[in-house]
């Protein structure tokens, strides 16, 4: 065997151990967050709730009042949803306007004015005027639309969400020349 080959030869295997090194690493860092407490599947997650409007807790003082997020227990997190959905109807009066919310994907948890309204899609009765919706899924970037209704409007609003990570990752490797 010649001396060029045993080095391509070695070369080869250094990449090889490298490139596995490189693949468990990632591997690593992916179940990681896949585990972690900011991800996974959205029945098991504790969504955080700007404002969440419980029963008993004091009224916020409007849309931007929301300082922090507050945690939850899940349990209670549709019992907040459906007192929060009551209460937009409530309070919608005579000229309520309708709103279909639909989310790519679906099953995203969405905030109306500050308030949680549950997982996606929802079709809500809400006061004419100003409004604004947030919806955030796990491993996606959260999305915010502000939104104006007039009295008996129906409206459908489509939020498509994108992936909080890279699609793709490329490497560039430049070998060393001697």
């Amino acid at each position: 065997m010649s001396l060029r080959t045993l080095c391509h030869f070695a070369a080869t295997i250094v990449l090889t151990l490298m490139g596995a090194a490189a693949m468990h690493g990632q591997a690593g860092v992916e179940y990681g967050t896949m585990t972690s407490g900011s991800a996974g599947v959205a029945a098991s997650v504790k969504p955080p709730i700007p404002s969440a409007g419980l029963p008993g807790s004091a009224p916020s003082a409007g849309p931007s009042a929301s300082s922090s997020p507050t945690y939850i227990p899940a349990g209670t997190a549709e019992a907040a949803a459906k007192t929060n959905r009551q209460l937009f109807q409530d309070h919608s009066g005579p000229g309520a306007a309708q709103v279909s919310l639909h989310t790519v994907p679906n099953q995203a948890q969405a905030w109306i004015d500050g308030k949680f309204v549950g997982a996606t899609p929802l079709d809500l009765k809400l006061a004419p005027g100003h409004h604004r919706v947030l919806v955030r899924a796990p491993n996606m970037q959260e999305s915010m639309r502000e939104f104006d209704l007039a009295a008996k409007q129906t409206q459908s609003i489509d939020l498509p969400l994108k992936s909080a990570y890279q699609g793709q990752v490329n490497i560039h490797w430049s070998p060393q020349q001697k």
